[in-house]
C-alpha cells in the first residue's frame, strides 16, 4: 500500500513545502509530537505498559486528561502524579488538560451559568461572569498550578474545545427546550452590555440613531436576539461586547496561572475545533449564515493572543476513496487560517484525529501509518512545531446523566470508562509499528 501511495504522498509534501512560516526552517525546526490519554479507560497498574510504548514509538509528549471530567485533575493528585512519574520515567513530557466546558464536575451556581437567546440555562458557565472569574475559576485554576508546577516532567497545561456552549440544563440536555443559537442573555449580560454602549454612544440619542430604535431610558436596552437586514449595527455592537469580554476572560485565564506558575517551559495551550476559524452554519434566527463570533463573540485571533500555543484540531474522515486528499487538503487550510489569524510569532500546535470522528459509521475504516505519519510532516513542513494526535487511549464520552453521575469519583480507585474498540492508537500495533520507523531519525523535542 505505502508504495501505492508514496508518489502521491510525495506530491503532496512537495506541493506545500513554499507555505512554511516562521524563522525557523521547518525542514531543520525538531518537532514536538504528542498523543492524548485518558487516565480512567484503563487501571492505573496498566498505565506503565502504555506509556513505554508510546515513548518507544516517538511521542515526546503527551496530553493527560480525566476523561468525562477535566477538572478531576486536582483532585485526583495522586494519581495524576504517578502519571506525570511515569512521563518522566520514560523521556517523556505530560501536559494537563484542564478545561472542558461541558465535560468538568465544578459547582454549577445557576448565577453563573451561560444562558442563550431563547432563554435556557445551559450546562457552560458564563465565561464573561466577572465574579465567577474572580472565585470559582480563579481558585481552581490555581489550585491545579500550584499543585503541580513544581513536577519536573511537566510541560504546561490545556484549554480543549474551549468556547462550545453545551447543552441545555444538563450533560445530555433538555430535549424538548428549543435551544438557541447565540449567547449570552443572563441578567448579568444585560446590564454588562449597557454598561459596554454606554462608554460608545455618550447619549442615549445616540444609541437610538444608531440602531434606528426609539428607547426611552437606557434600562430598555438589551442585545438583539436575532440577525435581521434592519439591526446590523446593533448585532455588531453585541459581538464586539462580547469579543471584548472574551478577551478580558483569556487575560485572567491566562494571568491567574502565571501568578503560581511563571515558568515560560510551561505552555498554556488554548484549542478548540476548526470551526473557530469562520466556519459558517445556518441559523433560524438570522436572515445569514452565522460564524463563531455571531455565536458567542469568539474572534479567535484576539482572544488566544495571552495564550502561549494556540490549536485549530481537525477531525477527519477515512471511509472515502479520496480521504487522504481531503485530509491533506484541510491540513493545508488549517494551519493556513489558524497563521492568518494569530500571526506570525505565535506558536500553534496542529492536532488531528488518527481515528474517524464519524463514531456510527460501520465498517470502521480508518488511516494507515504512512497516511499519519504524511500529516505529521506536512504539518512539520508548514512551520507547526507541535503536532497532537488524537489519541492513544481514549474512553468513551457518549453517556447519559445517570452514567455520567457514576463514572466521576475523586476515589483513588477510580470507576472505568467505557471504551472505544479498536478505534485508537493503542489498539493498532500495526500502526503504532510503521510509526516508529516512519519517525526514526527525525528531530525531536
Amino acid at each position: 500500500m505505502l508504495s501505492k501511495l508514496l508518489p502521491t504522498i510525495l506530491a503532496v509534501l512537495v506541493g506545500f513545502a513554499p507555505f512554511c512560516f516562521g524563522a525557523e526552517s521547518a525542514s531543520t525546526a525538531p518537532v514536538r509530537l504528542s498523543t492524548w490519554y485518558w487516565l480512567n479507560s484503563i487501571e492505573r497498574e496498566k498505565w506503565e505498559d502504555d506509556f513505554k510504548l508510546m515513548a518507544e514509538t516517538g511521542f515526546t509528549h503527551v496530553i493527560l486528561c480525566w476523561g468525562l471530567d477535566a477538572a478531576a485533575v486536582l483532585p485526583q493528585k495522586e494519581n495524576t502524579r504517578r502519571a506525570l512519574d511515569l512521563c518522566q520515567k520514560y523521556g517523556l513530557k505530560g501536559y494537563l488538560l484542564v478545561w472542558h466546558p461541558s465535560y468538568n464536575k465544578l459547582p454549577r451556581q445557576a448565577d453563573f451559568m451561560q444562558v442563550d437567546n431563547e432563554g435556557n440555562r445551559l450546562f457552560t458557565f458564563n465565561l464573561f461572569h466577572r465574579q465567577w472569574r474572580a472565585t470559582q475559576w480563579k481558585n481552581y485554576l490555581q489550585g491545579v498550578a500550584g499543585e503541580y508546577h513544581d513536577h519536573p516532567a511537566l510541560a504546561g497545561y490545556a484549554f480543549d474545545d474551549s468556547f462550545s456552549t453545551g447543552a441545555v440544563g444538563s450533560l445530555m440536555g433538555d430535549k424538548i427546550s428549543k435551544r438557541g443559537d447565540f449567547v449570552s442573555y443572563s441578567p448579568y449580560d444585560f446590564v454588562q452590555f449597557r454598561i459596554w454602549l454606554r462608554k460608545k454612544y455618550p447619549a442615549l440619542t445616540d444609541l437610538n440613531k444608531a440602531w434606528g430604535i426609539e428607547y426611552a431610558a437606557w434600562e430598555q436596552v438589551g442585545p438583539p436576539r436575532e440577525i435581521t437586514a434592519r439591526n446590523t449595527i446593533a448585532w455588531q455592537d453585541w459581538c464586539a461586547a462580547r469579543t471584548d469580554w472574551l478577551v478580558d476572560w483569556a487575560g485572567d485565564t491566562v494571568g491567574f496561572i502565571r501568578a503560581v506558575d511563571p515558568s515560560p517551559q510551561h505552555e498554556i495551550i488554548l484549542e478548540d475545533g476548526d470551526y473557530v476559524l469562520g466556519k459558517e452554519r445556518k441559523s433560524a434566527r438570522s436572515s445569514r449564515p452565522v460564524k463563531c463570533d455571531d455565536l458567542t463573540g469568539l474572534v479567535f485571533g484576539r482572544v488566544a493572543r495571552p495564550f502561549d500555543t494556540v490549536a485549530a484540531y481537525a477531525s477527519f474522515s477515512w471511509n472515502y476513496r479520496d480521504s487522504f486528499k481531503q485530509a491533506t487538503n484541510r491540513t493545508q487550510t488549517i494551519i493556513r487560517q489558524l497563521r492568518e489569524q494569530v500571526g506570525g510569532d505565535k506558536e500553534m500546535m496542529f492536532a488531528f484525529w488518527t481515528a474517524d470522528a464519524d463514531l456510527r459509521k460501520a465498517p470502521l475504516l480508518l488511516p494507515e501509518d504512512n497516511q499519519v505519519l504524511s500529516v505529521i510532516h506536512l504539518a512539520h513542513k508548514l512551520g507547526v512545531r507541535h503536532v497532537d494526535c488524537y489519541g492513544f487511549r481514549i474512553g468513551d464520552w457518549r453517556v447519559t446523566d445517570e452514567e455520567w453521575a457514576a463514572y466521576r469519583s475523586d476515589a483513588v480507585d477510580y470507576p472505568l470508562t467505557k471504551t472505544f474498540d479498536g478505534r485508537f492508537l493503542c489498539d493498532r500495533p500495526d500502526l503504532l509499528d510503521g510509526l516508529r520507523e516512519g519517525l526514526k531519525g527525525k528531530p525531536t523535542r
